[in-house]
């Protein structure tokens, strides 16, 4: 091989190098420790779902006036989230005031904000309904290792909501939101074992599945143990 070319495809593979630390470093940026701890709950990540906890820890970071945080106030009144009352109008007012600085976040590549993009898409907050703006968020913040953003990449490919309907990239997906402890992708992947859909039918992995999910408090994985076993 050319010399030159050598060196340029060494330079080449240093510059992607950074740019993908850059980009990971960014995505890692800082989120209020309250909303933090909010999602936390929220999901089941810290090894029970509990949303009176996350209703308490996301109050206590939007008094402090955090932009991300007031958008997860709009998407937990969009759909009655999180022990939230349910109300969509509230939800389109408080986005609308804070769209704007999400959006510049995100620009930023800080992963939570490009999360809250996908949501703003996805749910009408801010922005105009548009499910393929929704999943090319989503997918930016789930391949910076965000875990909702990964599970609602599962859910998409599932429903083929703005992308191709795809079972084994909706297993794919939910393996990682699973692994990071979100109770619900658990419950979907026993789902998706106990029916082999994207993946071959292993009824032991389902169950292994929807143990773990059961386990943080989701029901519907408590009634398909009850069922199995």
């Amino acid at each position: 091989m050319n010399s030159k070319h050598s060196l340029t495809r060494v330079l080449l593979f240093l510059l992607m190098t950074f740019w993908g630390h850059s980009l990971l470093a960014a995505g890692a940026a800082e989120i209020n420790p309250d909303l933090e701890q909010a999602i936390a709950w929220y999901i089941g990540s810290t090894g029970q779902v509990n949303d009176s906890r996350a209703k308490q820890h996301l109050e206590k970071a939007i008094a402090t006036g955090d932009t991300l945080s007031i958008m997860w106030l709009a998407r937990v009144h969009s759909t009655g989230r999180m022990e939230f009352e349910k109300d969509y109008s509230l939800a389109r007012e408080i986005a609308e005031e804070v769209i704007d600085e999400v959006e510049k976040l995100a620009g930023q590549n800080h992963a939570e904000a490009m999360f809250l993009m996908g949501t703003a898409y996805a749910e009408g907050l801010g922005k105009d309904k548009d499910t393929a703006m929704a999943a090319s968020w989503y997918l930016r913040a789930a391949l910076l290792g965000n875990t909702l953003a990964q599970h609602n990449m599962g859910n998409i490919h599932e429903s083929g909501t703005g992308v191709p309907q795809d079972d084994a990239q909706a297993v794919y997906w939910w393996l990682q939101a699973a692994a990071a402890g979100d109770a619900i992708p658990q419950w979907q992947l026993g789902n998706m074992y106990e029916k082999g859909r994207g993946v071959e039918k292993d009824l032991n992995e389902a169950l292994r599945w929807y143990r773990d999910s059961a386990s943080r408090g989701n029901e519907r994985a408590r009634s398909a143990l009850a069922r199995l076993e």
